[in-house]
């Protein structure tokens, strides 16, 4: 919860001086830190079932707070922000359907790697674009190269099994500064977002194929296929897309706005799931189909296909955003007593 808490302050940083994205690098670094030892405690003590529904989301909402600002300044490719983001609701969207079906959705290796991926990925992207001569810059690489192998040590010390995931994470970090003296900077950061980027679309095809297994013939698969286009593909792609077109505040924080909250409400919809309730579905079309359209209006007119004034453009995009913030907090308050019952 801390996470999503500091995240528009991390986001803010990112649009900031150097100054600035330095402390937004810092806090990206602790930000990070904090998932890795709420990981740690979930393994030692054991998942709650609320943690292991939000943890995800919030994962999420971390990797889309870090990726539009860094796309937006146009450090991230537009296409690999959509396909990462659109595999994001897609598996979220998924994830509710399996629930109320009784059927878990396993977390393939691959997806447990891409999450600590992206943030790598965004925080080498980050201090590249910062200070990347800066004699602290090869203290921070060092320090993300060295601090996976420290879970190896203490497993050393103690006897036991050694875990994969902290070497290869080591190593991947080694390539990425290796990438960077043979190819220079702007090659390496394009061939780590690749590898991100394949990464996060390769665990989505994962959770598709054993998704389709499960609902494959089932009742309501119309219903289920439609949310899966309309919110997991047609509706992220279109807002994220605006990014080519808009980079005024009102316009980047409406976006930011709009993904966030509808990965929290996906979040939702997959506690609600897991109790057998769901979400109204025509009042979840109509609230996606009305964001669409919106968001549709304004993407022609920014690419010149419709001829509006960019305030008004702008303003189907603040519209957009409202409607998301306005069904978040109907959303919330009317299911807050399942959300706190889980707690």
């Amino acid at each position: 919860m801390t996470r999503i808490v500091l995240l528009p302050l991390m986001a803010a940083l990112l649009y900031g001086e150097v100054p600035a994205r330095v402390w937004g690098l810092g806090l990206l670094i602790v930000l990070g830190l904090t998932d890795w030892l709420d990981g740690i405690m979930a393994r030692k003590e054991g998942p709650s079932v609320l943690g292991g529904l939000l943890d995800p989301i919030a994962d999420k909402i971390f990797v889309a707070a870090l990726y539009l600002p860094l796309t937006d300044l146009g450090v991230v490719p537009l296409w690999m922000t959509i396909a990462m983001l659109c595999r994001d609701f897609l598996v979220t969207s998924l994830r509710t359907s399996l629930s109320l079906r009784d059927t878990p959705m396993r977390t393939s290796t691959l997806a447990k790697y891409k999450t600590t991926a992206q943030m790598l990925g965004a925080g080498y992207v980050l201090l590249y674009i910062t200070a990347p001569e800066a004699w602290w810059a090869w203290s921070v690489i060092i320090a993300a190269c060295l601090a996976p192998l420290t879970p190896v040590v203490v497993r050393l010390a103690k006897g036991q099994k050694q875990g994969k995931r902290s070497v290869l994470l080591s190593a991947a970090m080694g390539l990425a500064v290796l990438g960077r003296w043979v190819f220079g900077v702007e090659t390496s950061i394009l061939a780590s977002l690749f590898i991100v980027t394949a990464m996060t679309l390769g665990s989505g095809i994962s959770y598709l194929v054993d998704a389709w297994t499960a609902l494959w013939g089932k009742t309501g698969g119309w219903k289920e296929a439609a949310r899966f286009v309309l919110d997991g593909l047609l509706l992220p792609a279109t807002v994220v897309g605006l990014l080519a077109y808009y980079s005024s505040a009102l316009a980047t924080t409406s976006i930011i706005l709009i993904i966030t909250i509808d990965l929290a409400l996906g979040g939702l919809g997959n506690l609600l799931a897991s109790k057998k309730l769901t979400m109204r579905f025509r009042t979840m079309t109509a609230k996606s189909l009305a964001q669409l359209g919106l968001c549709s209006v304004a993407l022609l007119s920014g690419a010149r296909v419709l001829a509006l004034e960019l305030p008004l453009s702008e303003a189907c995009i603040a519209v957009a955003a409202g409607i998301s913030l306005i069904t978040g907090i109907i959303s919330f308050t009317k299911h807050r007593r399942v959300y706190l019952d889980a707690l």
